[in-house]
């Protein structure tokens, strides 16, 4: 007769995968390290596999692991959704949400405003470019993402929230920025420029405009962050690249210029998967948006 995993098993075993640690599940469950290591070694030795290699810092899934967790990572949301049904109130005065943003302006300004209404959800809110954003939302490591460029998927929700453009960064004591107007690409070709990786929408779309206008630039400098790229520009390195709104900081030693082959309009979205729409405080995020 073939062994059967039982649900507390199986939710032992997720916390596992999900936190990627032996202790952060228990402390994830509330229960002792000993006893979720039990259950685990239980699905283990029924089914004669190995579900994680203990690590130094942790546990990493198996391939075997990582095809069982593919098809049982929803049951922390069933789990969410019962709780939800068997509440008595539906006033969001507890809960938590998980935020993926592209960039923190204008993500705070919303998550400002959600926790204005919602102060008892926790909400917790990282950032990066637009792959690992993207990433973390397929593979529900967080609840909802703010991004520009979300991907157009029958498996999305998504509510418009703001545009923007892609601009330059000069110095402001550079001459293309003294001269106030709109650059074109073709005026950077002998100019020190400061790229992003190609991760980055921002870098998509230059590497898209640069393309179709048959303009080849090279890079002085690569970085990985917006910030380090605002930085990079305000100490006189070169000329960088960013969407309008992605950082809110502003330094009069830095001018911020439209580009002529960069005129098309982004949008940011609020998105989330679809079935996670069933939690409450997904759809209340949603519904701030709408």
């Amino acid at each position: 007769m073939r062994p059967k995993i039982s649900y507390a098993q199986l939710r032992a075993f997720n916390a596992v995968a999900q936190e990627g640690s032996f202790s952060a599940a228990a402390r994830r469950l509330g229960l002792s390290q000993p006893a979720i290591t039990a259950q685990v070694k239980a699905i283990e030795q029924a089914h004669g596999v190995m579900l994680f290699e203990r690590t130094g810092d942790g546990a990493r899934m198996t391939p075997l692991a990582k095809s069982l967790f593919q098809e049982t990572r929803e049951l922390h949301v069933i789990e969410d959704v019962a709780s939800d049904i068997l509440s008595a109130s539906s006033a969001l005065k507890t809960g938590e949400l998980h935020i993926m943003c592209g960039a923190p302006n204008p993500a705070m300004a919303l998550i400002s405003e959600f926790r204005r209404r919602y102060p008892g959800v926790r909400v917790t809110a990282n950032f990066g470019n637009w792959h690992r954003v993207t990433t973390a939302l397929y593979e529900q490591q967080c609840d909802a993402i703010i991004l520009t460029g979300v991907p157009e998927d029958d498996a999305l929700t998504r509510a418009a929230y703001t545009e923007q453009r892609a601009v330059a960064l000069l110095p402001s004591k550079h001459p293309l920025a003294k001269r106030g107007k709109p650059i074109s690409l073709r005026e950077l070709t002998d100019q020190p420029l400061i790229f992003r990786n190609d991760h980055s929408l921002t870098q998509t779309a230059l590497n898209k405009a640069l393309k179709k206008s048959a303009i080849s630039l090279e890079p002085s400098l690569s970085l990985g962050e917006r910030e380090a790229v605002y930085e990079a520009v305000l100490q006189g390195l070169g000329i960088g690249f960013m969407f309008e709104l992605a950082v809110s900081r502003a330094d009069p030693a830095v001018t911020r210029l439209p580009i002529v082959e960069l005129d098309e309009v982004y949008v940011e979205h609020v998105a989330c998967l679809t079935r996670n729409m069933r939690r409450r405080e997904v759809r209340a995020l949603m519904a701030l948006v709408e």
